[in-house]
């Protein structure tokens, strides 16, 4: 008895050795994960960050030397242009301008005096009185003096736009944004002394890659935020586009311009913003990025799953963002609602079963 059931089993061993390797019947199927692809509109925005700075902006200096005598502005402070700002203290301009003043007088008085002394001598010379030699002389004498006025009125000018240039006045409504030389201190011809910022337009200077850089046009309106002002947006316009590159980055200069009102916006140059630009705003059927099959290759595909069996598609993209990607097929291949494989497909081949989970 017992030689019967050892020869059972062998036939039993025998026959699962002749079976195929591998799991028959349900188990064989391989499960894979879809989601529902949807037509929507694939929206991204890229953040690039600069600061603030005025539009019209300055750095002021005198055009003379001198010790910085007083300086009523103060950095933050608002100014209308025309206002004082600073003045240069040099003891030899004041001296200079009186002393020109009294030469430019006395050679008028001279001048005068030679006039009329000419009318004299061309009526003398009339009646015969005096020759003709001494009314040149006379003339000649006056056109001297003619010279002498005109170096004087020169001279006297000079001095009064050195009085000028001592004296420091705001070219623009602005808010005096730093302060470089205190009162006391001496002031070199051109030196810097302050700066100063319009109210009206403020500007951003943010660098960008090549491949957004060649999208924008001048003109072209962009959203900026102030982070210190919380979620607001504003309109800025695009006002210069560098075509050459940052040697150290290889990134582009943006410049965008933003309209402020000085007595309601809260904004003010120096704060942070950033800009935003929109690096993909496409229509097309919704899918996972994990759903493509060689996104970044020559040949992307996907695969989506119709009555149990796998259907490969090859497809175009569009647009990537946010994990998410833009696809377009030749016909009408794919569909919104259409079940895509997200997971597990990457052994797959077309036609093959598949039980699907989501």
């Amino acid at each position: 008895m017992s030689g019967k059931v050892l020869a059972l089993l062998a036939c039993l061993v025998l026959l699962n050795a002749c079976e195929p390797a591998g799991v028959t019947g349900e188990s064989s199927v391989q499960l894979v994960r879809t989601v529902s692809v949807r037509e929507d509109r694939l929206h991204h925005r890229l953040s690039f960050h600069g600061v603030l700075l005025p539009v019209v902006r300055a750095r002021l200096s005198f055009q003379s030397s001198g010790v910085l005598k007083t300086r009523p502005a103060q950095m933050g402070q608002a100014v209308r242009a025309g206002e004082l700002l600073a003045t240069l203290d040099n003891p030899e301009l004041g001296p200079a301008q009186r002393a020109a003043a009294a030469r430019l007088q006395e050679s008028l008085t001279q001048r005068d005096q030679a006039k009329r002394e000419l009318v004299r001598q061309r009526a003398l010379s009339e009646t015969g009185a005096v020759g003709e030699e001494t009314v040149e002389r006379q003339a000649a004498e006056l056109a001297s003096l003619e010279a002498t006025v005109a170096q004087a009125e020169a001279d006297l000018a000079g001095t009064r736009q050195r009085l000028e240039d001592a004296t420091l006045l705001a070219p623009f409504d602005g808010v005096i944004s730093s302060v470089i030389v205190e009162p006391g201190e001496f002031v070199s011809a051109g030196q810097a002394v302050m700066s100063i910022g319009g109210l009206d337009k403020v500007e951003v200077r943010v660098l960008l890659p090549a491949s957004l850089v060649s999208e924008l046009r001048t003109g072209e309106q962009l959203t900026v935020r102030v982070p210190q002002l919380g979620e607001d947006e504003f309109v800025g316009i695009v006002t210069e586009l560098s075509t050459i590159g940052e040697k150290d980055t290889g990134l582009f200069p943006v410049t965008v311009e933003i309209a402020v009102d000085p007595l309601q916006s809260m904004i003010r140059a120096g704060m942070q913003a950033e800009v935003l630009v929109d690096y993909a705003d496409v229509e097309g059927l919704i899918v996972p990025l994990g759903a493509i099959v060689d996104p970044v290759g020559g040949s992307p595909e996907l695969f989506i799953v119709r009555e149990g069996r796998v259907v490969e598609i090859p497809v175009s993209i569009l647009a990537i963002a946010n994990g998410e990607v833009a696809v377009v097929t030749e016909g009408s291949l794919i569909s919104s609602g259409d079940q895509v494989i997200t997971a597990g497909h990457r052994s797959l081949t077309d036609g093959q079963q598949v039980r699907t989970t989501q």
